[in-house]
């Protein structure tokens, strides 16, 4: 009988790893409220989850912690999801994942059709409008991507390719959010190409992003879509994605179990990983197959077959 108890007393405790995970929160030292948890403190779905928690809130505001858990939180589950949603391979794309007759950005003669090809120099020069050396300031702005002298070249590459590989969808888009329409904060937006709820993130783990906002006159409700559509805004809302993943990246091992080396292809990779792990097999997105693992710590390996950095390196801007 005495150990019928036992039993029902251990089960209704949880225990110190994942505590609160199954009903009563983890206790909080009142003392420390308003300040990162770290250590003992820090709920523990994940060691890699804490891991890039711990990660992106050093440089945060105390009072915007509580938030930018919550903004990581639903990152982190997002991309965990991807591999349990399964799509039909035999059915026809969703105009998100590319572009359709009806949009009118597919003729049959010349394929695809990307209004600001030939125009990139021109829209680039929308960028450093007011501030020519925007691509060099913006990289000096984040503590760990001024340490690399290819920041300001990658951060122009990677607006350059989203230029280059802009499309009427991502015009529609941006005119529909100009009008106060937004269909969905993942959808991606303007010069960077980056959701709104990516930057929400961005802005709390960076401080610095969102006083940028402020000083070009984007306060108040809907900044993050006004910064993004903000064409000179572009240098810093990139910058930022690196600085983030030279962040999460700091001491850690690729699935080689290597350090990932820090280099411009890698950050490339980060701004858009489109490799996946399918049974051990390594292949470019879109990959729909049921429990197929998107790559998210590049290696070499990786990086030889990313279509995404081949790109973004394939012309100079």
């Amino acid at each position: 009988m005495a150990d019928e108890e036992s039993k029902k007393k251990d089960k209704s405790t949880p225990s110190s790893v994942g505590s609160g995970a199954y009903g009563d929160p983890p206790r909080v030292d009142e003392s420390k409220q308003g300040e990162p948890p770290t250590g003992s403190d820090m709920p523990s779905p994940s060691d890699t989850f804490n891991r890039g928690l711990r990660a992106i809130s050093k440089d945060a505001r105390p009072e915007d912690f509580e938030d930018l858990q919550g903004l990581y939180s639903i990152m982190y589950m997002e991309r965990k999801a991807e591999r349990y949603m399964p799509r039909d391979p035999d059915s026809p794309p969703s105009p998100d994942d590319t572009m359709t007759a009806q949009n009118k950005p597919y003729d049959k003669t010349e394929g695809f059709v990307f209004p600001f090809r030939g125009k990139e120099t021109e829209k680039l020069a929308e960028v450093t409008k007011s501030e020519p050396k925007a691509f060099l300031n913006a990289a000096a702005m984040f503590k760990d991507l001024s340490k690399y002298i290819f920041a300001p070249h990658l951060l122009r590459q990677l607006v350059g390719n989203e230029i280059h590989y802009y499309d009427p969808i991502d015009i529609d888009r941006d005119k529909s959010a100009r009008e106060g329409k937004i269909k969905s904060e993942r959808h991606t937006y303007g010069f960077t190409q980056i959701s709104i709820s990516a930057v929400k993130l961005y802005v709390l783990e960076f401080p610095i992003l969102r006083q940028y906002f402020e000083r070009k006159k984007h306060i108040g409700p809907n900044y993050e879509i006004k910064g993004l559509l903000d064409p000179e805004c572009a240098p810093m809302i990139v910058a930022a994605v690196c600085e983030h993943h030279l962040k999460l990246w700091k001491d850690q091992n690729n699935d080689d179990g290597v350090p990932i080396p820090i280099t411009a292809k890698t950050l490339a990779y980060g701004y858009n990983p489109d490799v996946y792990d399918v049974n051990g097999t390594l292949e470019t997105s879109p990959v729909p197959i049921y429990g197929a693992r998107k790559i998210l710590m590049p290696s070499e390996r990786v990086i030889a077959i990313s279509k995404h950095v081949k790109k973004v390196f394939e012309r100079d801007y």
